[in-house]
């Protein structure tokens, strides 16, 4: 049982102006028990509200155990995607510009001690095309690619230090 496609506000951290605000795409899920035969869906956007302001990393914990326990439920999933904006600078022109990162934290919870966190983002990239490259000596077009990291996290202790995990992916 769950909501998806939430459009949600969120404010993340950004290295060069201090905080970012961006909006959210995010899928909440939970595992009911068998007797119950479902929940006010608005209980998921009180959640959401609860935290407003302060969904990231370090928080995300907290949202699943939240859910668990707000919906009397045995394991909560979290998606949260939304774009992050970098200002990169033009190479040859010098012109600057925004360039839009798409990021996704992706996390369950279905036991007390212990729960899984992904993170995940997609990197626009332009690479010198290899056959171009060869014939010409004064320059080669471009080509332009997409990269996607997914690293992933497992919770394994009380105190929440994180160590990557392969057993599962969350796809982008």
């Amino acid at each position: 049982m769950g909501v998806k496609n939430i459009r949600y506000p969120i404010t993340v951290l950004d290295k060069a102006r201090g905080v970012q605000h961006t909006v959210a795409n995010v899928n909440m899920y939970v595992d009911l028990p068998h007797q119950f035969k479902g929940t006010h869906m608005s209980r998921f956007i009180e959640i959401l509200n609860k935290f407003k302001g302060d969904i990231s990393i370090k928080t995300f914990s907290n949202i699943l155990r939240e859910m668990k326990q707000r919906l009397k439920a045995k394991s909560a999933h979290l998606e949260v995607e939304f774009p992050y904006f970098i200002e990169k600078e033009a190479p040859v022109t010098r012109a600057k510009s925004l360039m839009e990162y798409i990021c996704r934290f992706c996390g369950s919870s279905n036991r007390v001690e212990k729960d899984d966190f992904f993170l995940g983002i997609v990197v626009p990239i332009t690479t010198v095309c290899p056959c171009s490259k060869e014939i010409s000596q004064f320059g080669a077009h471009n080509q332009r690619s997409i990269v996607t990291v997914r690293p992933s996290f497992q919770e394994v202790s009380v105190d929440r230090r994180y160590r990557p995990a392969d057993r599962r992916l969350c796809l982008l």
